[in-house]
């Protein structure tokens, strides 16, 4: 009888050791086979525009220091090795050049990966981005996982859909299900992946977006 309750002790003290990990399990719109902390945002039964501040507009154009590691070409031995690059700033960089929001893109890109540039989703997109590899040929990637051109391909695909749709819900829909679905559906596709996607990275945007002081 002792020897059942030390058990049963044993087993509640395992299932809350769990509960972190549990909480951290992945989201269930992504594709992303990564552990991604989600606070998650219930679809709205109307939907409401939301517009992204440009990159002069965000008060982002300092992200959070974020380091990650992936092979480069040594300039001196022409061998390629792991090395470090700098997440945020490459981040910076692209959402500066396609003039969006830095934070969106952070945003995007943690919600897709978790930040892993080797993420590769049961459907076959990859990278920290989730890019599909024919979008990320058309696009002129060469080397789907190479953070750098992720990132630039998957910044450069989101300010597209950006432009495109006028506003940021529907662009995430379109990252998310393809353009050709919000077309066909005339608006955010009735997906439950979808929704739950648009409406919870377009959530944590307008939570967070502040304005560049001047």
């Amino acid at each position: 009888m002792k020897a059942m309750k030390f058990c049963r002790k044993q087993l509640a003290w395992l299932a809350l050791a769990l509960l972190p990990a549990l909480a951290f399990a992945e989201n269930s719109y992504s594709n992303a086979p990564t552990r991604i902390p989600t606070r998650y945002a219930t679809p709205p039964k109307k939907w409401v525009p939301i517009y992204l501040y440009s990159y002069a507009e965000s008060a982002y154009q300092d992200l959070p220091q974020r380091t990650i590691w992936a092979p480069q070409l040594d300039p001196y031995t022409k061998e390629i090795v792991q090395a470090p690059i700098s997440l945020s700033q490459l981040i910076t960089d692209n959402a500066r050049s396609n003039d969006i929001d830095p934070l969106i893109v952070d945003i995007l890109t943690r919600h897709e990966s978790g930040f892993d540039a080797d993420a590769v989703s049961p459907a076959g997109a990859r990278g920290l981005m989730q890019l599909m590899p024919d979008t990320a040929a058309s696009m002129g990637v060469t080397d789907i996982h190479d953070p750098v051109q992720n990132v630039s391909a998957g910044t450069r695909y989101l300010a597209a859909q950006y432009r495109r749709y006028g506003e940021l819900q529907l662009a995430l829909a379109a990252y998310n299900a393809g353009p050709s679905a919000v077309d066909s559906y005339g608006g955010i596709p009735p997906y439950a992946e979808t929704q739950n996607y648009v409406a919870s990275i377009s959530s944590e945007y307008v939570r967070n977006r502040r304005r560049r002081s001047k």
